[in-house]
């Protein structure tokens, strides 16, 4: 029964877990991209755009999955070299450039989000994001991964905690603004670009999929995934229609609505499990960066990186972006990042649906 549930954990659980910790930090802990992607569109288009959202995630990871399983390329470089060819030099110059934004957001985000709720000097913020980006990266893929595990765990406790309370208090407005709704704007559309908003993320994170053994087990993991990135999303759509249209005017929409509810202790857990998310996206997305350097060091010099060239590598990236972002740099990046997921459209998702299901049908094992 242990090893069942063991394996269950490291097959099902974990994957979860590392995509949902990865893309939680920043805009969307704070509600800001629910709000302007999904309930923009009302009560029940927001639930379709979900539905579209969770479905293309699911898929997405689940044919990442399958093909990183059948080719053994847990790193972006070697399942993007598979996929695509030479193009996959495409994709690393447009992760790069996502990842210089995310770090960025992240690390103001964590400069903020503690002073804001505990009078924590920013900068103080700042270093404990280090600190422990770095911790993480030092330990190695399992210690974080584990630690992803008992983040996605109090989050999603927290969401269930915030739901219910949201729901006792507000469920006859939440019941009307559902009673009055249509179907209105194009939740296709909107479901797919906050899907592929960040589904760059996912060929980084494949490190996550070592230990999936068969078709079925990429499927399940996949989907699982999906939903469970999607969950954060449901819960704050829904909690959202107690103040509709009034809460997608909020600069902060989940502090908001945290905050009708005059609960200071909740705001308080929410903060610090916002924080522990944002660190775990800051260090899963560096994982994926020293794992493929792993990669191309095995190849070059048959070794790969210790563990302290690991916290090197994570430190250098969190303080590259910071000071970049500090000049300017990020915000003129960031102004065309509607374009990048475009191209990760062009370079990833289209592969993996044309050329990656071929080579899946083809090769059946």
């Amino acid at each position: 029964m242990a090893g069942i549930s063991s394996r269950f954990m490291r097959v099902i659980v974990i994957p979860a877990a590392v995509f949902q910790a990865v893309i939680f930090g920043g805009a969307y802990g704070t509600g800001r991209e629910i709000a302007e992607f999904i309930s923009v569109l009302g009560p029940i288009g927001g639930l379709l755009a979900l539905a579209v959202a969770g479905l293309g995630w699911g898929l997405t990871i689940a044919l990442s999955f399958e093909l990183a399983r059948l080719g053994k390329t847990y790193e972006y470089r070697g399942f993007l070299k598979s996929l695509v060819g030479p193009g996959w030099i495409a994709f690393e110059i447009l992760f790069l450039l996502s990842l210089l934004i995310v770090l960025a957001v992240n690390g103001s985000a964590a400069g903020t989000v503690l002073n804001d709720q505990f009078g924590i000097p920013p900068l103080v913020g700042v270093g404990m994001l280090f600190a422990a980006v770095v911790a993480l990266n030092y330990f190695g893929r399992t210690f974080l991964q584990d630690s992803m595990s008992v983040c996605m765990i109090a989050l999603c406790l927290v969401l269930v905690i915030y739901s219910v309370m949201t729901f006792i208090q507000f469920h006859d407005s939440i019941g009307l603004a559902f009673s009055e709704s249509s179907v209105t704007g194009n939740w296709l559309g909107q479901g797919l670009q906050f899907m592929l908003y960040t589904t760059a993320v996912i060929p980084v994170l494949l490190y996550s999929a070592r230990d999936i053994e068969s078709r079925g087990e990429a499927m399940a993991s996949g989907f699982t995934a999906g939903f469970l990135g999607v969950f954060p999303a449901l819960v704050f759509h829904m909690t959202f229609m107690a103040a509709y249209p009034t809460s997608l005017e909020q600069a902060l929409p989940t502090y908001w609505m945290i905050g009708q509810l005059a609960s200071p202790w909740l705001m308080g857990i929410y903060i610090l499990v916002l924080f522990a998310m944002i660190i775990q996206t800051c260090a899963g997305l560096l994982q994926g960066v020293n794992e493929r350097l792993d990669a191309w060091l095995m190849e070059a010099r048959g070794r790969k990186c210790d563990p302290l060239t690991h916290a090197v590598v994570a430190g250098g990236g969190l303080v590259v972006s910071l000071i970049l972002a500090s000049f300017g740099i990020t915000a003129l990046v960031a102004k065309g990042y509607g374009n990048l997921a475009w191209g990760y459209l062009l370079i990833y998702v289209i592969p993996l649906v044309t050329v990656g299901v071929f080579k899946i049908w083809r090769k059946r094992v």
